[in-house]
């Protein structure tokens, strides 16, 4: 069922467009009718000239559609056998649209057969002329049909390396997550282990936090893509066990838009950016140190911010 209304569909499309061709082709030799005042040729007499010829391209265009499609002409490299064929072709797809369209003109146009009483007068008179003409269709048609095609294979390759893109950015961010996975629950653990007998309390405090940072991995695996808010629910896991590692020494403070929240992220795309922070602002200081996340709605573009108050990678070379 589906099929036939795709089928309909298309012939309606294809005999509305030959419709058009045909109204605006009989607007134009109407008009130069009365340029030469033919009063005898009316719009009525040009539409229905115009539609015998057209409707019967829009009989033998599919055909000819479907021969370019199994015949493309290519340029690189330029396939010769294939725009051989084309010659042939088109001077055969002209000749039958030219027999058919004059006979069907010859039997229904009185004038016509009163004027060449066998129709073989008529083609002797008008095949030249009407072939040319419908060469110059076919190949126009032809042109549209490739300009289509080529249309299509440029999306298509478009697609293809659209998804080629996504699939190698997941690819990356997979490798990501396995790489900082294995180097935070070794901090972490690493830290843990030291506090067991130094600061139980604390020891189960990160035990804890450790535990809703694997359940809140766990819950986003799949997710190449997440919200703000949730980005940043991962990030404050996170940040909580470094918090436990670090006490006072660290604060972190989150200014974020409302508006922001709902915007979609690559999963993970934080947690590598603070703990670079606090590695590089945080960890080499005895003195309290702070980080500011800032998330904000530029238009249609959304813009986060990591900041830290540490001296800098300039100035930490300059005093080494």
């Amino acid at each position: 069922m589906g099929n036939f209304k795709t089928n309909w569909r298309r012939a309606a499309l294809l005999f509305g467009g030959w419709t058009l061709v045909s109204v605006i082709f009989a607007a134009i030799s109407y008009a130069a009718a009365i340029g030469e005042n033919n009063k005898e040729f009316g719009f009525v007499s040009a539409l229905r000239l115009n539609l015998v010829q057209f409707y019967l391209w829009a009989i033998l265009s599919p055909l000819l559609f479907r021969f370019s499609r199994r015949f493309p002409i290519e340029f690189r490299p330029l396939n010769l056998r294939n725009l051989l064929l084309y010659f042939p072709a088109l001077i055969s797809f002209a000749g039958i649209h030219q027999v058919i369209h004059l006979a069907v003109l010859w039997s229904i146009t009185p004038r016509l057969r009163r004027q060449f009483p066998a129709l073989i007068d008529c083609y002797r008179a008008y095949f030249g002329f009407g072939f040319y003409i419908d060469l110059i269709i076919a190949s126009l048609i032809v042109i549209a049909v490739h300009a289509l095609l080529y249309y299509q294979n440029f999306r298509a390759s478009e697609l293809a390396q659209s998804s080629l893109k996504s699939q190698l950015a997941q690819a990356q961010l997979r490798a990501l997550k396995m790489q900082l996975h294995p180097h935070f629950l070794f901090n972490t653990l690493h830290s843990i282990s030291s506090l067991v007998l130094e600061d139980p309390p604390k020891a189960n405090s990160m035990i804890a936090r450790l535990g809703d940072f694997l359940r809140l991995t766990l819950e986003n695996s799949n997710q190449q893509l997440v919200s703000l808010k949730e980005e940043t629910e991962f990030l404050r896991c996170y940040l909580e066990i470094e918090q436990v590692r670090f006490g006072d020494r660290l604060t972190v403070a989150f200014e974020l838009e409302p508006a922001t929240l709902s915007a979609q992220v690559p999963h993970l795309i934080l947690q590598p950016v603070v703990e670079n922070a606090i590695q590089h602002a945080i960890a080499p200081r005895a003195t309290r140190g702070h980080i500011n996340i800032e998330a904000k709605r530029f238009n249609s573009l959304l813009r986060v911010e990591v900041r830290d108050d540490g001296p800098g990678i300039v100035q930490r070379d300059a005093d080494s």
